[in-house]
């Protein structure tokens, strides 16, 4: 009994081992499927910030990439690279498409500029309501009856 009790736990140990030891640093993958798989990986890591400028980057470079040369040079531009090196690709990359005069980059006019415009730079604006609110129900009291 103690012999498959140990048996047991070492298969238990031996299973459970990958999944609090692979941490990955770097995005990867061979298809597009795979290599997003692999970003949500990465992201687990980063701080929430990062994460945000990270996504953005990935999404600028899938875009770029993509109407330049495909869906594959998206994939190979990313391939094997650090959060850090997919945010400084995408600065690369949106630097020279407004400096290109590029329709879509127009309306930025650096990269700090495009990531606050397009992650709002965590300012939300409130709304103001433009009639004045009418008086919540519990406050109602019906004429005639007792209270």
């Amino acid at each position: 009994m103690k012999i498959l009790a140990a048996v047991m736990a070492l298969f238990a140990v031996i299973y459970f081992l990958p999944a609090f030891t692979s941490r990955t640093d770097e995005v990867s993958g061979k298809n597009r499927v795979a290599l997003y798989k692999s970003a949500v990986k990465v992201k687990r890591y980063m701080p929430t910030d990062e994460r945000v400028l990270f996504d953005t980057s990935m999404g600028i470079i899938d875009k770029i990439k993509t109407q330049e040369a495909g869906p594959d040079a998206f994939v190979a531009a990313v391939d094997g690279k650090t959060p850090e090196e997919v945010i400084a690709l995408a600065k690369q990359e949106v630097t020279v498409k407004i400096a290109a005069g590029d329709p879509e980059f127009k309306k930025y006019t650096s990269w700090e500029d495009m990531v606050a415009k397009l992650t709002d730079d965590g300012h939300r604006k409130t709304v103001k309501p433009s009639e004045p609110e009418e008086a919540p129900l519990r406050n109602y009291s019906r004429e005639g009856r007792p209270e």
